[in-house]
C-alpha cells in the first residue's frame, strides 16, 4: 500500500456504530440509499463521518464486514466521486460494466453512471475515503475546456494506477481536500476549497482517458492580449471570492486552455500563478496597515493560503521578509 494513501485514512472517522441502518441514516442525507445490507450475524462494525464543504464533501469509513448494494444517489446528475481504498477491495458496476478495486488504484466514477457496489472486508476490514465533485464544479470544468459537454458523455475510464504521477497528484488533492474539510480550514477559505476541487477535475480531465480526449491534444491558438486583460482586470477586482481559473476564463470569453496559454505568452506565468502573486500583495497591503489587528494566519487564510510555511516562504521570496516582519514594521516595532 503506497503510504500517500495511508496519510489520507490515518485518522479515525467520529462515528461508529454496529447498526447498517444508522450507517445508511447519516449516509442518505448525501445521496447514497442501499437496498441490501451485510448478512444480519452481529459482526458487522462500521466507523464513519462527512464533511461538507463549497462545491465538495468527503465521506470517510472503516468497515468489519462486506455487502452487496445498489446505489440510489438522489440528486447527483453531473456528481464525479474519486476514491481510494487503504483496506479490502470492491467491485462497481458502472453503466453495465465490472470494475474491480484495490488498493493500487484511485477509482473516478460518475455518479449518475454507479449502478452497485459489492465491499469485500479483506481480514475483516475495508477502509475508504471517498471525495465528491458536486455538479456546479464539474459543470463549470467541462464548460471551460469542452464547451457543452456532459459528465456522463464522457466515460472516462474508472480507474487510475495510483503509483503513476497522474494518482500520486490526486492522492495529494484528495489529502489535502480531506485534511481542510475536517480541521474546517476550507471552510474558512472558500478560495482555496474551489481552487483544489477545480484542480482534481482538471487533472482528471487532462490524464485520465475519456471519449474527448483527442481533443486536448490540439494545439489552441493564442489568446488575443484584450481577453487577458480582461483576465487579470476581473482577477483585481474579485480577489474576495473564491475564484476559479474557469470562472476567470468565462469571465474573459475565452476557454481556459486559451486562458492558459495567453498567460504564458504575455506574462510568462500560469494564471494561477499569477492569481497567487496578486494575493500575496493584497496580503501585504494587509499586514502593512498599522490599523490592522488580524493575526497572519487569518489574513492569509483570508485570501486562499491554508499552508502558513509554503505561505511564509513564497511571501518572504516575493518581498523580502516574512509576514511577522511586515507586521512589526507596520506597527513601529525595531529589530
Amino acid at each position: 500500500m503506497d503510504t500517500m494513501v495511508e496519510d489520507i485514512i490515518a485518522a479515525p472517522p467520529a462515528r461508529s456504530g454496529s447498526s447498517f441502518q444508522d450507517l445508511l441514516d447519516m449516509l442518505r442525507p448525501h445521496g447514497i440509499n442501499a437496498q441490501s445490507a451485510p448478512k444480519p450475524d452481529g459482526s458487522f462494525r462500521w466507523h464513519a463521518d462527512v464533511a461538507v464543504g463549497a462545491g465538495v464533501d468527503v465521506v470517510r469509513a472503516e468497515l468489519s464486514a462486506g455487502w452487496d448494494w445498489r446505489y440510489a444517489y438522489g440528486g447527483s446528475s453531473g456528481e464525479l466521486a474519486i476514491s481510494v481504498l487503504n483496506a479490502g477491495k470492491a467491485e462497481i458496476v458502472i453503466a453495465g460494466k465490472s470494475v474491480q478495486r484495490t488498493s493500487s488504484d484511485v477509482a473516478i466514477v460518475s455518479l449518475p453512471n454507479l449502478r452497485q457496489q459489492s465491499v469485500e472486508a479483506v481480514d475483516g476490514r475495508y477502509s475508504s475515503v471517498t471525495l465528491t465533485l458536486h455538479t456546479d464544479v464539474v459543470t463549470r470544468a467541462l464548460s471551460a475546456t469542452f464547451g457543452n459537454a456532459a459528465l456522463e458523455d464522457l466515460d472516462l475510464t474508472p480507474k487510475l494506477d495510483v503509483s503513476s504521477s497522474a494518482g500520486q497528484l490526486l492522492c495529494q488533492l484528495i489529502r489535502a481536500s480531506t485534511a481542510g474539510l475536517h480541521d474546517g480550514i476550507l471552510a474558512r477559505s472558500p478560495k482555496a476549497s474551489a481552487l483544489l476541487s477545480e484542480a482534481a477535475m482538471q487533472l482528471i480531465l487532462e490524464n485520465v482517458p475519456h471519449r474527448l480526449t483527442d481533443r486536448l491534444s490540439r494545439h489552441p491558438m493564442d489568446a488575443p492580449p484584450r481577453h487577458v486583460r480582461r483576465a487579470v482586470e476581473y482577477m483585481r477586482a474579485n480577489l474576495h471570492l473564491p475564484l476559479t481559473i474557469a470562472d476567470i476564463a468565462g469571465n474573459a470569453g475565452i476557454s481556459s486552455r486559451l486562458l492558459q496559454s495567453g498567460f504564458r505568452r504575455i506574462h510568462g506565468t500560469t494564471p494561477v500563478a499569477y492569481l497567487r502573486k496578486i494575493r500575496l500583495e493584497a496580503i501585504h497591503d494587509e499586514l502593512s496597515r498599522p490599523e490592522n489587528l488580524l493575526p497572519v494566519s487569518e489574513v492569509a487564510l483570508k485570501w486562499g493560503f491554508t499552508h502558513m510555511g509554503r505561505f511564509a516562504a513564497s511571501y518572504r521570496s516575493t518581498f523580502g521578509l516574512y509576514p511577522s516582519e511586515t507586521v512589526r514594521r507596520a506597527r513601529g516595532f525595531c529589530g
